[in-house]
């Protein structure tokens, strides 16, 4: 309704803009597509080879700020007893048979568990300073087991997920079931479906994505390109995060959460960006536009949109590092960098060379129904 004058009171958009450094990018894309695909590739490859280090950390406590009530608290805990003294591993026995447990029994179990390797101590539950605290019915019993490393620390998820469950499970007494609980045990919990929600996501959301853009482009080959390059820029922002804070800040592992989330941003962030490139591309390969041609334009018009946008979303999640909480700041530099290495040098750089590289094969199986170019079309006009 309003026209141009939306635009009020700049007059700009009545010139072609200028865009002399897109430009720039997109004639020299045009002479030296296999050196910009060699650069922008490499470089997206040797952020990823930080990857490989990767270590996942569950703790709570070390998301906080280090000055706060509740770290100098358990740092003070630390210092007088087994790290584990923060939460105890709780095994619970019960009874399947109907006889009571017998305290006897309890007793020498719960000098078992003391035994296994890892396993600081086994707290006294009864009144009567007994290792085993039974319910009044004597069918359940509880006894609380001390690790020496913190509960959330990889080594005790390890150590409940492994040696210390199956001594519970194979020397509990006769007539019984054991079952362990707390916070190590449920973080191994957590751990595992992680881990299944990685190896399900990961594959179902690039499937889903790959199908979308072949539907998009009617092409085979284009949309595996795409996502060939969106899972580099993953991984390489991964990479890149892990050098920062596993590296550079000494943090324990990254957050057992942000790799999911950093997928599913990146990939979505960075096929957003990928298709305003290709559709360009496509565009310019159904006019005949040659296909070096068609990266420098590709870049000259579909860059300042990516490189804008990339700016605006990477500055908001940026400012997510100044939270205070190592969570958000890991989140806000993550989603930050991927969003960078997919606007700056996956979309701009990296898509339009290899492409142009390609050539018609980038389309196959489809076989484009060229148009002819602006100025064949004007010729054709003029002897029409």
């Amino acid at each position: 309704m309003l026209g141009p004058k939306v635009f009020w009171p700049s007059k700009s958009w009545q010139k072609t803009p200028k865009g002399a450094m897109f430009k720039r990018f997109g004639r020299f894309t045009a002479r030296r597509p296999a050196l910009v695909a060699l650069i922008s590739g490499g470089l997206m490859v040797a952020l990823a080879l930080g990857t490989l280090g990767m270590k996942v950390d569950y703790d709570a406590f070390s998301q906080l700020p280090k000055d706060t009530e509740s770290a100098r608290a358990v740092k003070d805990l630390q210092a007088g007893f087994p790290a584990g003294a923060l939460s105890p591993t709780t095994v619970y026995v019960r009874s399947t048979d109907g006889t009571p447990l017998d305290p006897a029994e309890l007793e020498a179990y719960a000098g078992k568990l003391a035994k296994v390797g890892g396993v600081g101590s086994v707290l006294p539950a009864g009144a009567d300073g007994s290792l085993a605290l039974l319910s009044p019915d004597k069918s359940v019993a509880q006894i609380n087991v001390v690790l020496k490393d913190p509960p959330y620390a990889k080594s005790a998820l390890d150590l409940v997920d492994g040696q210390l469950r199956d001594t519970a499970h194979a020397e509990a007494p006769a007539g019984t079931t054991t079952l362990l609980g707390g916070v190590s045990a449920s973080y191994t919990d957590i751990r595992d479906a992680n881990s299944r929600d990685l190896s399900v996501i990961f594959p179902v959301a690039g499937g889903l994505i790959a199908v979308i853009l072949a539907l998009l482009l009617r092409s085979l080959l284009a949309p595996l390109v795409l996502m060939l390059a969106v899972v580099l820029s993953f991984f390489s922002t991964t990479g890149a995060t892990v050098l920062v804070f596993q590296g550079a800040a000494g943090h324990a592992g990254v957050t057992f959460s942000l790799p999911i989330m950093l997928y599913l941003f990146v990939v979505a962030i960075g096929t957003d960006y990928n298709i305003l490139m290709i559709a360009r591309l496509r565009e310019e390969a159904e006019r005949g536009t040659d296909p070096r041609e068609a990266a420098d334009l590709a870049i000259e018009h579909g860059g300042p949109s990516v490189a804008a946008a990339g700016l605006i979303l990477a500055g908001t999640f940026s400012s997510l590092m100044l939270a205070g909480m190592a969570l958000l700041t890991e989140m806000g530099f993550s989603v930050a960098t991927g969003i960078v290495i997919s606007a700056f040098v996956m979309s701009i750089f990296l898509v339009p060379s290899v492409t142009a590289l390609l050539g018609e094969r980038a389309w196959w199986p489809r076989k484009l129904k060229t148009k002819p170019a602006a100025a064949e079309e004007k010729q054709l006009e003029t002897v029409g």
